[in-house]
């Protein structure tokens, strides 16, 4: 049974498949029936998506720098502090989720890779 009650009026098992998988694209579909007083059509609701997506992906692109300048920093505090461990491993990576861990290891420096590391095997 999908996540999403069927639409009044019915969409196709394409777009059903979809608003299933992200609900949070549900009111943009939802505000494209009501401009449209019905059924969109799924070319329109994927145009819709298009759009959708563009928007996260703008957003992405817009934090990255702070991101950037952020690990770099915390790459500088391993590389000069001897307080590195606590600060960086134990207050900063350990507080992070794993997932989380995982998304930053790519642009984190190798010292501050190798932290990681030993943090998630368990050997710091």
């Amino acid at each position: 049974m999908p996540a999403f009650p069927s639409p009044d009026p019915p969409c196709s098992p394409a777009v059903e498949r979809l608003l299933d998988a992200v609900p949070e694209f549900i009111p943009h579909y939802l505000d494209l029936v009501a401009d449209c007083d019905e059924d969109p059509g799924s070319e329109a609701v994927f145009a819709e998506l298009a759009e959708f997506v563009a928007a996260r992906l703008a957003e992405v692109e817009r934090q990255r720098p702070v991101l950037e300048r952020t690990l770099a920093a915390v790459d500088a505090v391993v590389e000069e502090d001897p307080d590195a461990l606590v600060l960086v491993g134990y207050a900063f990576l350990d507080g992070l989720s794993p997932d989380d861990r995982r998304l930053i290891a790519p642009w984190l420096a190798p010292s501050t890779r190798t932290l990681l590391e030993g943090l998630d095997a368990g050997v710091l």
